[in-house]
């Protein structure tokens, strides 16, 4: 019994345009992509860190690729470092020590509940559990494996936190650092870090893309999920892509992604560049006019009806008299 290439086909384009399609696993570490400089920040900060340094800064905007690099680092050095993850939505210090708390000094996880992580803690717990926290870095064997600690969240990191990170790092007694902090942070964030003292000068910033690393990303990421269809986007389409987005990973794919659901909603084959035009109109604009003159004067308008009908009820009130 014979395939039917049409339902094959169509298969094909439902898997396309659905949720697991192109372009949908942003942070999936398979589909990195070292262009924009992104490979060589890697080896560059997996070399200072190996070299000893405490802490290191990665700066980047919205959609950079922040959080993607951090996976990456975290999984190339799995097997040299205990590896910590702060990416909670909230920050604070209470939060960050009670993070650590729990993967450094389990028994003493208590000291700042999760109440008071969340509600803030005092000054006194605070002092507590840092020194605690301390205690275990310095009382650590030489064969033990180092702790690493990336700080990727969405939330912007207060002095406070940014005082306990460096005191942190700075109170470590040992030639060989037993707690190593990467600080991914947003570059349009407030001006609280470059107010503050950085512990270390290694800092490193995410580039946008420019139009032939565009074209280069697109064909990786379609390589990777499907060879066959490597070279879906034109060079036209990546132009189109790389004017809108701004070399901005997130609004690459974004735009690729939405072209995909259009080709699959139209049922096409292949994505193709009206694909691309629709999925990158603007979003239309609230009509500030569409009620007209009298809905956007309506208060004016309810009131003098209600001044006539009182100004009629007095007239007729003073012909009957």
């Amino acid at each position: 019994m014979g395939i039917n290439e049409q339902s094959v086909s169509a298969e094909k384009r439902h898997y396309y345009s659905s949720s697991q399609g192109p372009f949908h696993n942003a942070n999936n570490i398979l589909m990195f992509f070292g262009g924009g400089g992104r490979a060589e920040i890697i080896d560059t900060l997996i070399r200072s860190l190996r070299s000893g340094d405490s802490f290191v800064t990665i700066g980047g905007e919205r959609g950079s690729g922040k959080t993607m690099l951090s996976l990456v680092l975290a999984d190339r050095l799995k097997h040299r470092h205990n590896i910590i993850r702060y990416d909670l939505p909230q920050m604070s210090a209470a939060l960050m020590l009670r993070h650590l708390l729990i993967e450094i000094c389990p028994r003493q996880v208590e000291l700042i509940s999760a109440q008071q992580a969340n509600d803030g803690a005092s000054e006194g717990l605070i002092r507590e559990g840092l020194n605690c926290l301390i205690s275990a870095l310095n009382e650590a064997s030489p064969g033990d494996k180092p702790y690493l600690l990336t700080v990727d969240s969405q939330a912007e990191l207060d002095a406070q936190s940014l005082e306990l990170l460096q005191e942190l790092v700075q109170s470590q007694n040992t030639a060989d650092p037993q707690i190593q902090i990467v600080l991914f942070r947003r570059t349009d964030d407030s001006q609280a870090l470059h107010n503050a003292k950085e512990p270390s000068s290694n800092h490193y910033s995410l580039r946008r893309l420019t139009f032939n690393e565009i074209c280069e990303y697109l064909r990786h990421h379609m390589m990777l999920f499907d060879f066959n269809q490597r070279d879906a986007f034109t060079r036209d389409m990546a132009y189109f892509i790389a004017d809108r987005s701004d070399g901005v990973f997130r609004s690459i794919n974004t735009l690729a992604r939405n072209a995909f659901m259009v080709a699959g909603l139209e049922d096409a084959e292949h994505v193709s560049m009206s694909h691309l035009l629709t999925a990158g109109l603007p979003a239309k604009e609230a009509d500030v006019k569409a009620h007209g003159f009298l809905w956007e004067h309506r208060r004016a308008v309810v009131l003098l009806m209600g001044l006539s009908v009182v100004a009629g009820l007095a007239l007729t009130i003073a012909l009957i008299k």
